[in-house]
């Protein structure tokens, strides 16, 4: 089958890890042979997956978050560009909008990364399981064996079960008590996905977004009902070890939803606003008293510059470690003194929070120290003719004053010299004319001599 042939370098891989992960267990003191030992190893296996995919499930978070806050500069240039067909204005805003993910770090293909990588394990599981009977029966068509599972193993792997049922049974195969066993784990998953899919809707999703008449809200509340039901279906058509695989690994999603919630909500939501009000709790608890003393110790030095930049220095190696331990970004612009990183976490303490002080709000404050900087640059430019001495003026003006007469010397050379060409041109007589003609066309022709006569 065509189909095998395609998915079977990822069974082989899933077979190597699945058959590594039995003989640890085996090792660590489970039995051998056909048993529990194969069945655990399906959840380890799950476990290790999902473990190892988090960083890309972080990362879509990340880019979800980014997204959800460059929503306004999106429409912007979506408006600016709307009912612009032409290859040109579809160009220019492509461009613009690529500017836009490279300025908050989004990528718009981050949020299928953790499916992209499940799908070929899901794939290379399900075909493991279903061939597995294939090679203990020495019928498999594509040899007799799958990676590391020979037809021994695939024997061991048919003769272990759950309530009665093979790892590579399926539901319409099973009756009695491992057909309640299929339909508790189809239930389990189909619980599990609705309320993972309804908890984020109604609390990890900005107010404005969750409006009925918004689009993107009608097809979130369609996908909550209808992806249960794919559950429904995949319980008929999946073996025992692929139930178990993803009954592991739905619950892994729902828990690490609720962590997620907790840990980098969705901005604007109501998850959000209850760790927002969490976090500026816990940072003002301890910095409200910390800058009330530094204010204090601040005044009392008054115009002293290296008594401040002093104490500056010190307070902020205090201040940082706090709030490192509040996770607050502290990866501020280079170009920052140390005053004004005190004065950034000074208002944190003393302002009511709009937004957590993470690596989003960080990239704002790059981005408004990258405008100062350059608003800084322009009114020196703007300054310095005013801060310059009379003498310094009068140089610069003179200074101008000569390349204008040397500019407007070398402007009359060369009106002088066009004249004199004009006026030995006309003096020619036909004849010199013709003769110069033929002379020039003759170099062209014999470049070699005009060499000569120059080297002459």
């Amino acid at each position: 089958m065509w189909f095998d042939k395609i998915i079977y370098p990822f069974t082989v891989a899933i077979a190597w890890v699945w058959v590594k992960i039995h003989d640890m267990l085996v090792a660590l003191g489970m039995s051998g042979g056909p048993g529990v030992a194969w069945i655990v190893s399906i959840i380890v296996l799950t476990i290790v997956v999902r473990a190892l995919i988090t960083p890309l499930y972080v990362k879509q978070l990340r880019s979800q978050r980014a997204m959800s806050v460059m929503q306004p500069e999106m429409k912007k240039i979506q408006e600016k560009y709307k009912g612009k067909t032409d290859q040109a204005s579809r160009l220019k805003m492509s461009e613009e909008m690529q500017a836009l993910n490279k300025k908050y770090g989004t990528n718009p293909f981050a949020s299928c990364l953790p499916l992209l990588v499940q799908m070929p394990i899901l794939f290379g599981m399900y075909r493991a399981l279903w061939n597995a009977g294939a090679v203990a029966q020495g019928t498999f068509n594509l040899g007799d064996h799958i990676g590391p599972i020979d037809q021994a193993l695939a024997q061991e792997i048919e003769r272990t079960t759950v309530a009665g049922v093979s790892l590579s049974g399926r539901l319409t195969e099973s009756t009695g008590v491992g057909l309640a066993v299929f339909i508790i784990l189809a239930i389990f998953m189909v619980v599990l996905q609705f309320l993972t899919m309804k908890i984020s809707m109604e609390r990890n999703m900005p107010q404005q977004a969750q409006d009925s008449s918004n689009p993107m809200m009608r097809t979130q509340k369609m996908m909550m009902y209808l992806m249960p039901l794919m559950f429904v279906f995949t319980a008929f058509v999946v073996q025992m070890g692929i139930m178990i695989y993803l009954s592991i690994s739905t619950a892994w999603t729902f828990g690490q939803q609720m962590v997620m919630m907790t840990v980098m909500p969705t901005p604007g939501s109501p998850a959000y606003k209850d760790v927002l009000a969490k976090r500026e709790r816990g940072y003002k608890e301890w910095a409200k008293p910390y800058f009330e003393e530094y204010d204090r110790k601040r005044e009392e030095l008054g115009s002293d510059p290296e008594a401040v930049a002093q104490l500056n220095q010190t307070s902020l190696k205090e201040i940082k470690s706090k709030a490192r331990s509040q996770r607050v970004a502290g990866n501020f612009p280079e170009s920052m003194s140390e005053g004004e990183v005190v004065g950034v976490y000074r208002n944190l303490a003393l302002q009511e929070w709009t937004t957590l002080p993470d690596e989003t709000w960080m990239r704002g404050v790059h981005r408004a120290k990258e405008r100062s900087v350059v608003r800084q640059e322009k009114a020196a430019k703007r300054e310095q003719p005013r801060r310059m001495s009379r003498e310094q003026r009068k140089q610069a003006e003179a200074k101008e004053r000569q390349l204008a007469a040397e500019h407007e010397r070398a402007e009359q050379n060369r009106r002088a010299r066009r004249e004199a060409s004009d006026r030995a041109k006309s003096e020619l007589t036909p004849e010199e004319v013709e003769r110069r003609r033929a002379q020039r066309k003759s170099q062209r022709n014999n470049p070699g001599q005009r060499k000569k006569k120059k080297r002459k």
